[in-house]
């Protein structure tokens, strides 16, 4: 794996206490789209990937975008972190990209999210500062939304680690695994009321409703 940035990296041991690391994962194929890339589809005249960094980028000490290639326009303080492996799926970019990160604690959040909040992310942070919580993820209509998680990079690595070991290839069973703090859709509300953080974009219809939701 490479940092477009500095060319090869270290895996990295020691994480700065309090620091935070903000992950993308932005190397999904659009299918549904054309093939598009979408962490580049536009929403209210901006990409998705800008609208996420707007919104979580004041949160966190480091930006990175777990990435296919390199073939996106440069955006200042952003990291592209390329798994030579296409389309391998969440688990496994994440076990190649979050080595990488000098985050103690991290977000995770997919590029196909336009309106991933600020507020809804300060909640959950502040959920794992004072629960000491290895994962806090939202749990809505009896699932866990992984690619909308705030984690402790050192557990989470050891989980990878034994998912890959085991064969498992499900991200939330990992998080499962963790003991994670729920948040259920009544305290998501309350600070994200219409739950809009956790949209995401799969399909035209998905992206024409993004527009008007932008508007």
């Amino acid at each position: 794996m490479e940092d477009r940035l500095h060319g090869p990296t270290p895996v990295t041991t020691d994480t700065p206490p309090g620091r935070v690391s903000l992950l993308i994962m932005a190397g999904g194929q659009g299918t549904r789209l054309g093939g598009v890339r979408k962490a580049l589809v536009r929403v209210g005249g901006r990409s998705i990937l800008e609208r996420i960094l707007d919104q979580l980028g004041p949160l966190v000490d480091e930006r990175l975008a777990l990435v296919q290639d390199t073939d996106l326009p440069p955006l200042e303080g952003l990291r592209l972190v390329v798994d030579t492996r296409a389309y391998a799926g969440p688990l496994p970019a994440l076990a190649h990209g979050l080595p990488l990160a000098t985050g103690d604690i991290c977000i995770l959040v997919a590029g196909d999210m336009p309106f991933v909040s600020r507020g809804a992310f300060e909640h959950l942070l502040e959920l794992q500062a004072r629960e000491d919580a290895a994962v806090v993820v939202p749990y809505i209509d009896g699932h866990i939304e992984s690619m909308h998680t705030v984690f402790r990079r050192r557990e989470l690595l050891d989980g990878l680690e034994t998912a890959q070991r085991t064969g498992e290839q499900r991200l939330f069973k990992v998080f499962e695994w963790l003991g994670p703090r729920l948040v259920d859709e009544a305290e998501l509300r309350s600070v994200d009321p219409d739950l809009h953080s956790l949209f995401n974009v799969n399909s035209p219809e998905d992206l024409a409703l993004a527009e008007q939701l932008a508007r």
